[in-house]
C-alpha cells in the first residue's frame, strides 16, 4: 500500500498537499500585486522557496510574467563582475523565453562601452519593458546569500534595483516591473558600503513558523490516525518543533511511518520504541492508544532525531545550523555566549547588534516580544548546555583553567594565566567576539600579571644595585684585560700556518671519514638523504604504460572475503580481457582454490598468454598456480627490505638452491613487454674491452636470459645499461646483495599511475584507453592484506608516514626498466668505490683550504654553511641525472676539515704567542695601575687552562713579577 508522503527538505511544488498556507503568503501577494518590492529573508528551511514557487504560480495563473534567478546558479567563486552580470541578464532573457526573438549576443556586445550596471539597467528598460508592452513582470532572486561570498561588490547591483523602485515616478513603465528577494541576510547585508544610501526600500515579509492557527490541516490528513488523535498529535508535533517546517514535515513523515509500522526500513530499529503507544485496528493497521500522543510524539522525537543526532540529521538540518554558529571563528566564541544565557533563562533583550543578528538567521532563536529565545524544545534538547560548553572548550586554549576558575568562584587567583599562557590567550582573542565571563577571566589574569610585574621589578631593583656594585670594583680590571687581549690578538692574528698542512689535513680528515664510513654508522644518514632526495625531486607524470587495479578494504568489505574467491577473479579478469590489455600481472597467491569458480579460473588460465601470476620464492614460500607454473607465466613477488625495512632496490632474479633461477614479476613483464616492441636484452658490450678482447679472450655469451640476468655482469636493455648492485655501491656498507639486484629509481607513489578499484573494474566502468595496450597490474592496497611496505616516500619530515602497496613497488620496477629501455630515463648510478672516495677527499681538501684562506670563525661558519649547501645542490642535480653520490661523507670532511685548520693554527701558532704578548702588556699596565694590573693578571690566570696558567707564571717571572 502507498502511503501518504511528506517532503522533507527542498522546494515544495506548488500543488504539494503537505504544503501549509501561512499568512505570509497573502501578505506576499497581495504587496506584490500592489506593486511593492518585496524581500523575504529568514534563517535557512523555512520555506522561503516553497512560499516563492506558490506565489510565482499564482501569479503566473493571473497572467503575469514571472523569473526566478537562483543566484547560487550563476555561481560564487572564481567568477568575474562581466560573467556575473551576464549570468543574470542570461537568466532573465531563457526564463522570459526571449530566445530566437531577441540577439542577447548581439545586443550585449553593443554595449560594451557601458557599465555593467548600466547594460543590465538598459536591459530592463529596452528589452523587457519593449518586449512585454502590457504584462507585469515579476523578478523573483532567490538565495541572496550566495552573493556574500563574491570576491567583487555587488553594491551597484542593489542600488540599481532601488533605482528600478524610484524610476516610477519618472517612467511609469517601470511600475510592471517588481522585485522580490529570498534568503539568508539582513537589508544591511545588501549594501555594504556605510558611505552609499542603505538598502531601504521595499517591504519585509516577515515569515513565521507554522501554528494552530494557520491552515495545517493538510498536514494532518497525511498522519492517517483518528480526527481527535490527529489533532492532538499535530499539537505535540507543533509544540516540539516550534512550527519549524522543515522539522514539522519531518516529524510528521516520522509519525507515519511509525504509524503504518514500517520496521523493515533502515529506521525501524529508531522506531521501536514507539511500539507500546500503538494498537492493532480491525483492517490491520494500527492505531495510537488514546490519550498517549504527547508521550507517542516524544518518542518518536527522542529516538528518531535527538538521539545520535549528528547521524540521524538527514536531510541536513540541525548541521547546518552548528556549522553556521561555529563556521566564524572570529564571532563563534560569542554566539555561543549569548545562546548560553538564553539556555540559563537569562532576559536577552534584541538589541539588532551582528552577533544577534548571526544567531537569529541560524534559525536557532527567535525574537519573542522583544527578547532572545530559543526556537523550539528540539533545538534546546540537541543544542543544550552541555553541547555548548563542550563547544567552548574546544575553542579556548585556556578550558581547564577556565573551568576550574569558574568552579572557585571566579576567587582563586591561582587559577589565573600567567606568562606564556596569557600571552597565547590574548593572541587567540585578538579581533573575536568572545562572551563576558572570557572577557572577565581575561581582564582578572592581566590584573594579576601586572601586579606580578610590579613585584618583580622591586627585587630587580635591588639586586641590580647590589650587582652594579660588585661589578664597579672589577670594570676597570675587565677592560685592561680585554684591551691587552685584544692589542695581542691584532698583533698575532695575521700569522697563519703553510700551505702544506692543507693536503696534510684533508688527506688525515678524509682518511677517518673513509674508516667511519666503512664501519657503517653513515650508512643510515646516507639512506635517509637519499629518501629525501626522492621526496624532493619533482613528481613525475602519470606512466602510460601501466594501470594498477586496486583492492583496497571497502572493496574487500563489499566482496564480503578475503582472498577473493575464484568465481570474483574469473569475473575480472574476463572484464578486463575485453579492455585489451597488453599485459596482466596477478599480483594475487593462487596456491590453492577459493571456491566457488576453481575450474573456471583454471580454464581462464590456460587461455590466457598474456597474464602472469606470482609467487614466493624466499621462506615462507607460496607456490604459484599449476596452470602458469606449467606454462612458465609466473614472477616472484619477493622483495629486498634494508635495515630500516624500506625498499631501495629492485631484486630482478634469484637462484635457487636446486640451481633453478626464478624471475621477478616486474622483470617477467618488462621482458614481455619490450620484446613485443622488438627490445631484448643482450650482455653489455665495451667497445674499449672489444678492441682488447684479441689479448683478454672471448667474453662468454649465455644461452638464455636467465643466465645473462643471473651473472653479475651488466646488461644491456634496450637504451639502458643495467648495473648489478654490489654490497658497497653508494651509501650501503656490507650489505646482501644476492640475486641480480638494481638500485630502484622510483618513479613516484600511486598518484604516478593510473589506478582504479576492482568494482569499477567488475562493473566495466574505466575508459578504454587507460587499460588497452598497457601493462595492468592487479593487487592489494588493502591495510588489512599486510602487503604494505615502507619505501623513501615513508618518513616524510611534515607529512603523516605512509606505507607503499606491494602492487605499487611492482609498478615502479617496471616503470624503471621500461623507461630506461624505451626513454632513456637514467637508472640510479653510484661512482666506483676509488671514485667515491676522492670524492670525500676533494670536498676534505675544500673545507681545508677555505678555513686557511678565510680568517675569521665566523665567515668560516658561513662558507663551510654556504659550501654545504653548494654541495647537497650538486648532489641533488646529480640524482635528478641519475647518480647518487656520497654527501654525509663529503660534509663531514669538509666540516671537519674547516674546523681541524683553525684548531691547530691556534694551538701551533697563535695561542701561545698571544698568550705571552697579553702577559708581557697587563705587566707594563700593572706597573702605572698596580691594583687593576694585579686584578686583571689574576683574571687572566683563572680564566685560562692548567698547562697555560704554567706558562703565564713563567712570563711573570722572566718580566721580574712575583707570582
Amino acid at each position: 500500500m502507498a502511503y501518504y508522503q511528506y517532503q522533507v527538505g527542498g522546494s515544495l511544488t506548488s500543488d504539494d498537499p503537505s504544503y501549509v498556507e501561512r499568512k505570509a503568503d497573502s501578505q506576499l501577494y497581495k504587496a506584490l500585486k500592489t506593486g511593492e518590492f518585496c524581500y523575504i529573508l529568514n534563517s535557512r528551511q523555512m520555506g522561503k522557496s516553497s512560499l516563492l514557487v506558490r506565489v510565482k504560480h499564482r501569479l503566473q495563473a493571473e497572467g503575469s510574467k514571472c523569473i526566478t534567478i537562483d543566484m547560487t546558479n550563476i555561481g560564487s567563486e572564481n567568477i568575474t563582475p562581466t560573467q556575473w552580470y551576464k549570468g543574470i541578464v542570461t537568466e532573465l532573457w531563457l526564463g522570459l523565453n526571449l530566445l530566437g526573438k531577441f540577439n542577447l549576443k548581439t545586443w550585449w556586445k553593443e554595449q560594451e562601452d557601458l557599465s555593467l550596471t548600466h547594460r543590465f539597467s538598459q536591459f530592463i528598460e529596452e528589452v523587457l519593458l519593449v518586449q512585454f508592452k502590457q504584462e507585469r513582470i515579476f523578478i523573483f532572486i532567490d538565495e541572496i546569500d550566495s552573493i556574500l561570498n563574491l570576491p567583487f561588490s555587488v553594491d551597484d547591483f542593489f542600488a540599481l534595483i532601488r533605482f528600478c523602485y524610484n524610476h516610477r515616478a519618472i517612467n511609469p513603465e517601470f511600475k510592471r516591473i517588481t522585485f522580490a528577494i529570498f534568503g539568508v541576510a539582513t537589508p544591511s547585508d545588501l549594501i555594504r558600503d556605510q558611505v552609499r544610501t542603505p538598502f531601504n526600500i521595499g517591504k519585509a515579509i516577515e515569515l513565521h513558523g507554522f501554528t494552530l492557527e494557520d491552515k495545517i490541516e493538510s498536514l494532518a490528513q497525511g498522519l492517517a490516525v483518528k480526527e481527535g488523535n490527529a489533532k492532538a498529535v499535530l499539537q505535540e508535533i507543533l509544540a516540539w518543533t516550534g512550527g519549524q517546517p522543515f522539522l514539522t514535515q519531518k516529524l510528521c513523515q516520522l509519525v507515519l511511518a511509525a504509524k503504518h509500522s514500517v520496521y523493515q526500513t533502515s529506521d525501524s530499529h529508531l522506531l521501536a520504541p514507539v511500539v507500546g503507544y500503538l494498537e492493532p485496528t480491525s483492517n490491520g493497521s494500527s492505531s495510537i492508544i488514546t490519550e498517549t500522543e504527547a508521550s507517542w510524539v516524544e518518542a518518536i522525537v527522542q529516538s528518531c532525531i535527538i538521539d545520535k543526532w549528528e547521524f540521524q540529521d538527514e536531510p541536513e538540518h540541525l548541521r547546518t545550523i552548528r556549522d553556521r554558529l561555529l563556521s566564524n571563528e572570529q564571532m563563534a566564541g560569542r554566539l555561543l555566549g549569548i545562546y548560553q544565557q538564553i539556555l540559563a533563562g537569562d532576559q536577552i533583550p534584541t538589541d539588532d547588534s551582528r552577533e544577534q543578528i548571526e544567531l537569529l538567521l541560524s534559525g536557532l532563536v527567535i525574537n519573542e516580544q522583544g527578547y532572545l529565545k530559543a526556537k523550539n524544545p528540539i533545538y534546546q534538547a540537541v543544542f543544550n548546555s552541555e553541547w555548548v560548553v563542550k563547544q567552548l572548550e574546544n575553542m579556548r586554549p585556556y578550558a581547564q583553567s577556565f573551568k576550574a576558575w569558574l568552579n572557585s568562584e571566579q576567587q582563586d587567583e591561582s587559577l589565573l594565566l600567567q606568562g606564556l599562557a596569557l600571552q597565547e590567550a590574548l593572541a587567540w582573542a585578538d579581533k573575536k567576539q568572545l562572551s563576558d565571563l572570557d572577557y572577565r577571566f581575561l581582564a582578572a589574569s592581566q590584573e594579576l600579571a601586572k601586579r606580578a610585574v610590579e613585584s618583580d621589578l622591586a627585587v630587580e631593583k635591588f639586586e641590580r644595585e647590589k650587582a652594579e656594585f660588585a661589578l664597579q670594583a672589577a670594570q676597570e680590571a675587565i677592560y685592561i684585560l680585554a684591551d691587552a687581549q685584544k692589542t695581542a690578538w691584532r698583533n698575532s692574528k695575521n700569522l697563519r700556518l703553510g700551505k702544506k698542512w692543507i693536503a696534510s689535513i684533508a688527506g688525515v680528515v678524509a682518511s677517518s671519514v673513509i674508516l667511519l664510513r666503512f664501519t657503517g654508522l653513515l650508512q643510515g644518514m646516507e639512506l635517509t638523504t637519499l629518501d629525501r632526495f626522492f621526496q624532493a625531486r619533482p613528481p613525475a607524470p602519470i606512466d602510460p604504460r601501466i594501470t594498477i587495479i586496486t583492492i583496497d578494504d571497502l572493496d574487500i568489505e563489499a566482496i564480503g572475503t578475503y582472498p577473493l574467491p575464484d568465481q570474483i577473479l574469473v569475473q575480472a579478469l574476463q572484464a578486463l580481457k575485453s579492455y585489451q590489455p597488453r599485459l596482466v600481472g596477478l599480483d594475487l597467491y593462487r596456491d590453492l582454490p577459493v571456491e566457488p569458480g576453481y575450474q573456471e579460473l583454471v580454464k581462464l588460465f590456460e587461455n590466457s598468454p598474456n597474464l602472469i601470476g606470482v609467487e614466493k620464492v624466499v621462506e615462507p614460500q607460496v607456490a604459484p598456480p599449476p596452470i602458469l607454473s606449467q606454462k612458465s607465466q609466473v614472477g616472484f613477488a619477493d622483495q629486498v627490505l634494508d635495515g630500516d625495512s624500506k625498499i631501495r632496490r629492485a631484486l630482478l632474479t634469484v637462484n635457487l638452491p636446486e640451481d633453478e633461477r626464478k624471475l621477478s614479476l616486474g622483470l617477467r613483464l618488462t621482458v614481455k613487454y619490450l620484446e613485443a616492441e622488438g627490445v631484448t636484452a643482450q650482455p653489455f658490450s665495451n667497445k674499449y674491452l672489444d678492441k682488447l678482447s684479441p689479448y683478454l679472450g672471448r667474453i662468454k655469451v649465455f644461452d638464455s636470459l636467465l643466465e645473462m640476468f643471473n651473472n653479475s655482469h651488466q646488461i644491456q636493455l634496450g637504451k639502458a645499461i643495467l648495473i648489478p648492485f654490489n654490497s658497497n655501491d653508494g651509501g650501503y656498507v656490507r650489505t646482501e646483495a644476492g640475486g641480480y639486484q638494481i638500485l630502484l629509481n622510483y618513479h613516484g607513489t600511486q598518484e604516478q599511475f593510473q589506478t582504479f578499484s576492482i568494482a569499477d573494474l567488475l562493473a566495466k566502468k574505466l575508459p578504454a584507453e587507460a587499460i588497452r595496450d598497457r601493462i595492468v597490474l592487479i593487487g592489494s592496497t588493502a591495510e588489512s592484506t599486510n602487503d604494505l611496505f615502507q619505501t623513501p616516500y615513508s618518513s616524510r619530515i611534515f607529512d603523516v608516514p605512509t606505507h607503499m602497496a606491494g602492487i605499487t613497488i611492482h609498478a615502479n620496477i617496471i616503470s624503471q626498466l621500461l623507461s630506461a629501455a624505451l626513454d632513456g630515463r637514467p637508472l640510479l648510478r653510484v661512482l666506483p668505490e676509488v671514485g667515491e672516495w676522492l670524492w670525500i677527499v676533494l670536498w676534505s681538501g675544500l673545507g681545508a683550504a677555505l678555513a686557511w684562506q678565510v680568517k675569521s670563525s665566523r665567515w668560516i661558519t658561513i662558507t663551510v654553511v654556504i659550501t654545504s649547501g653548494v654541495l647537497v645542490g650538486i648532489t641533488y642535480l646529480a640524482f635528478l641525472g641519475g647518480w647518487w653520490l656520497p654527501v654525509v661523507p663529503p660534509i663531514i670532511g669538509l666540516v671537519i676539515a674547516a674546523i681541524t685548520l683553525p684548531i691547530i693554527t691556534t694551538k701551533q701558532l697563535l695561542e701561545k704567542i698571544q698568550l705571552r704578548q697579553t702577559v708581557k702588556l697587563l705587566v707594563v699596565i700593572a706597573q702605572e695601575k698596580p691594583i687593576a694590573g694585579q686584578i686583571a693578571i689574576e683574571y687572566f690566570k683563572q680564566a685560562e687552562t692548567q698547562e697555560n696558567q704554567v706558562l703565564i707564571e713563567q712570563v711573570l717571572r722572566e718580566e721580574g713579577v712575583r707570582c
